[in-house]
């Protein structure tokens, strides 16, 4: 008698977990752009251009990471960090030219010429890898969409205008 409670319990569970089950599959319906849109979301180029421009400016790669190119905005987070350093140590090197005197240096005047190359060459290298950001960043948006079969809410399609609808339970 006390293990009939047990026993429809464990009946009441069993058929509800088909019902559990079938609300967490895919329903498969028409298309990749409903469940694409559950798992992946639409990556604006216009937002990967801004978002390269005004926080990619401290951050390069940010319009990247943004676009879902991980490995670009990391390369061009990197060359941002070694463009720095160079900043920094030919600065170092412009202030106290007489302490990198001698070895492979030379003298302090080639010292206090080589620091100012690193300096030169640290800004060029930080702002054609803002450049290269911004120029790119809407492209890798564009072909994250285009992987995964992605497309705007609102788009044209066939010359008349579409209206797509996402949403997540």
């Amino acid at each position: 008698m006390k293990t009939l409670p047990a026993v429809f319990l464990l009946a009441f569970l069993f058929a509800l977990s088909p019902i559990v089950s079938a609300q967490t599959n895919d329903t498969g319906l028409s298309g990749s752009l409903e469940t694409s849109h559950q798992t992946y979301f639409y990556k604006d180029p216009n937002k990967a251009l801004l978002l390269a421009f005004f926080p990619g400016l401290l951050l390069h790669g940010y319009g990247h990471f943004y676009a879902g190119d991980n490995l670009m905005g990391a390369t061009l987070l990197t060359g941002e960090i070694i463009s720095v350093v160079s900043i920094g140590l030919g600065a170092v090197m412009q202030s106290d030219p007489d302490s990198f005197s001698g070895g492979i240096f030379g003298s302090s005047t080639s010292a206090q010429s080589l620091g100012k190359d690193f300096i030169i060459g640290g800004a060029i290298a930080f702002g054609a890898l803002w450049i290269i950001d911004m120029a790119h960043a809407p492209t890798a948006a564009k072909e994250y969409d285009d992987d995964h079969g992605l497309k705007p809410m609102a788009f044209l399609e066939d010359n008349r205008p579409t209206l797509a609808l996402a949403y997540r339970f």
